[in-house]
């Protein structure tokens, strides 16, 4: 008898699987060292980059950069002198056989994200919260308040933003930089400028009272209460009718201690039809601080007080419907949004 035998034919699946396995055992395993090593390149270069996009000014494709600079450095440079590009070379203090003008200034876009705070912001970047706050926030007004998804000009060098004076070399006098470096930084002509316009001065920062509200530290609470009455426009409590506000009402309980919430003079101490008990203080710059419906008053007229003064307690004196602290921030005697000076309101 004859025997035969029958050889089955592996299937198209088993082939392939035959093929990728030599593959792997006479291809991959063999370099198996150097795939390894590539994969942790990788990782390692990933993780630099993601570090990097947090911490470098640079922007996200999102963002967008308002001037470009010859060089992206110029935003690690706290000291702005720089050689002047070729074309923009003027006459200058000559240092060491070399001619060095101010840079112009650059601005990037930087839009805020979920925990941003103005110092953070100052602190990732490595600049003075002075130099974000002017740019983004007048006077300090409103440094405690970003908003997510808010745009911040960041500027490429450290400075101050200033509102300009009538007498533009006078100001420049005052912060001790030349005219000719504040027009070289805003890339403007004397002919350019108008009294009340918004121009960076670079390489200077504000000084004492100027500075405490620049960075938001200028005005603390007065009490430890909550907002029971914003400021602006509301109903009136009594009459329901549409009337504004001229501060903030701090709700606390009867007798609670008010404290000062700046270095002052005290210019008024006693009672008013509206304000029932009160208290005035009078700091610098043109701003005052109003303390309303106390039930005992514990500063007298003429007294200097230092933040954390105790200047009354907490009463509903006057047009009052309960216990609270009518407060109020007064520049040049016009009333301010306290919200734009005050840390961590509830």
């Amino acid at each position: 008898m004859i025997r035969i035998r029958l050889r089955r034919r592996g299937t198209h699946t088993e082939h392939l699987f035959a093929t990728f396995r030599r593959f792997l055992w006479e291809v991959l395993f063999p370099i198996r060292r150097h795939i390894m090593a590539v994969i942790a390149l990788m990782l390692v270069v990933s993780s630099v980059v993601l570090v990097l996009n947090q911490r470098l000014p640079f922007p996200s494709p999102g963002e967008s950069i308002l001037l470009d600079p010859t060089d992206w450095s110029l935003l690690f440079h706290r000291d702005p002198p720089l050689p002047a590009r070729p074309d923009m070379r003027s006459p200058g203090p000559s240092i060491g056989g070399s001619t060095f003008v101010q840079p112009p200034l650059a601005i990037l876009l930087y839009r805020a994200h979920a925990g941003d705070t103005m110092s953070g912001i100052a602190t990732k970047l490595g600049m003075d919260i002075d130099t974000i706050s002017s740019m983004n926030r007048v006077e300090g007004r409103g440094v405690h308040n970003v908003t997510v998804g808010e745009t911040l000009r960041i500027p490429s060098q450290n400075g101050i933003t200033l509102t300009l004076a009538p007498d533009f070399d006078g100001q420049c006098r005052t912060y001790g930089v030349s005219p000719e470096d504040v027009l070289a930084a805003n890339a403007l002509s004397r002919a350019q400028l108008w009294t009340g316009m918004r121009l960076f001065f670079p390489g200077v920062q504000h000084t004492g009272y100027a500075r405490s509200l620049a960075v938001g530290v200028g005005v603390a609470l007065p009490i430890h209460g909550w907002e029971s009455s914003p400021y602006g426009w509301r109903a009136d409590p009594f009459t329901g009718q549409r009337s504004h506000h001229s501060g903030v009402d701090l709700a606390a309980p009867e007798g609670s201690p008010i404290k000062s919430a700046t270095d002052g003079v005290v210019i008024a101490a006693g009672y008013d039809g509206m304000l029932g008990n009160y208290v005035e203080v009078r700091a610098q710059l043109g701003y005052s601080y109003v303390y309303g419906h106390m039930s005992t008053i514990l500063a007298r007229d003429g007294a200097r007080v230092a933040t954390g003064s105790l200047l009354g307690l907490v009463g509903h004196t006057g047009y009052a419907t309960g216990p609270h602290l009518h407060f109020e921030v007064r520049l040049n005697g016009v009333p301010q949004n306290p919200r734009n000076y005050l840390p961590g309101i509830r």
